[in-house]
């Protein structure tokens, strides 16, 4: 087992305009870049933290990070039993496991030279699919942004919903399809905003307007399978699933049609495989969404939406609301699509 040097650095990206959500307003996303050496080789990674999405606090990766020592066999055959047990302090701060994971399984391709697929034992599709996302807007304003959105190539839009005035939600939605019409798909995403009653009320009124899935509309397991009873609109568990136990306990209970995984939530890439794998089993859908982290974390969620068989669009377009990255994005979208080379 080797010693391995750990050093990180903060980072804030800044946004072009706050984006608005039931739950908050961001305008700034804080975070650390991770580097891990050995003597001779070294890989990156990121710690993006988002506690009102279900993460640790900045204050605590950073407070963990300052005394974090990692020891690891950096022989590729037994890595992933080498990484849990490097783990194992961790978990109760998924970002910062993620940021240590991506940095480790980097330094490991470097030092090995070989690529993350073949480390993984996974193919990766050529391109993959990628939807909008409108924030907290009026009616005309969400139409127009839409229309610009389908202009740019986009044929899945997520709206977020979750006003204070439940009957402002459906004006938004029912204006957009009136006046762009049905040849797009449209997701929304209430991140647990309403009560089970609101829910069954809201979605009824909705069910005419074509709508692709909903979004964390309640809170709880037992909410789900409740409104998946009264509700011919499919379901999407998104801030239920914080852990391989949480997607689990969803698959088991057929309580969501869609789970929604974000890495950086979630621990990392390997968590998020096994959540794949065990969806495809299930036959269960599975979307994966980034967390408004830089392009160095956005390219883990990338990654692992490549290796989905199914051809749903992932939230992966949030390259676009910083005013400048950290990195160049090596994965631009275009007409609505990530193409791998």
């Amino acid at each position: 087992m080797k010693n391995l040097k750990i050093s990180y650095s903060a980072y804030e990206l800044k946004f072009k305009k706050p984006f608005v959500t039931s739950k908050s307003e961001i305008s700034k996303k804080k975070g650390f870049l991770i580097k891990i050496s050995d003597s001779s080789f070294s890989g990156m990674g990121e710690c993006a933290p988002f506690p009102e999405f279900g993460s640790e606090t900045i204050e605590r990766a950073d407070e963990k990070l300052k005394d974090l020592n990692i020891k690891l066999n950096l022989n590729p055959n037994n890595f992933k039993e080498n990484l849990q047990n490097s783990f194992k302090k961790l978990e109760n701060f998924p970002s910062l496991k993620h940021g240590i994971e991506q940095a480790l399984l980097n330094l490991i391709c470097n030092k090995t030279n070989i690529s993350l697929n073949e480390l993984l034992n996974v193919s990766s599709n050529s391109e993959i699919l990628v939807n909008a996302v409108v924030g907290f807007l009026p009616p005309a304003e969400s139409v127009k942004v839409c229309s610009d959105l389908l202009k740019e190539g986009f044929k899945t839009i997520k709206i977020k919903v979750g006003r204070d005035k439940f009957e402002d939600d459906i004006k938004v939605i029912k204006k957009i399809r009136d006046k762009l019409g049905n040849d797009f798909k449209i997701r929304i995403d209430a991140n647990g905003k309403w009560n089970l009653k609101n829910a069954i009320l809201i979605l009824n009124s909705l069910e005419k307007y074509n709508i692709e899935y909903v979004e964390q509309p309640v809170n709880s397991i037992q909410g789900f399978i409740k409104l998946k009873k009264e509700t011919k609109i499919p379901l999407a568990a998104d801030e239920s699933i914080r852990t391989l136990a949480d997607a689990e306990k969803f698959i088991d209970k057929k309580a969501a049609d869609v789970l929604i995984i974000k890495p950086m939530m979630l621990g990392g890439l390997l968590p998020t495989l096994k959540i794949i794998e065990l969806c495809e089993k299930n036959k269960m859908d599975v979307v994966i969404t980034s967390s408004f982290e830089s392009s160095l974390g956005r390219s883990f969620a990338i990654f692992a939406a490549s290796i989905v068989k199914n051809k749903n669009a992932h939230g992966l377009g949030t390259a676009k609301y910083f005013i400048k990255d950290i990195y160049p994005d090596p994965y631009p979208i275009k007409n609505g699509k990530i193409i791998l080379k």
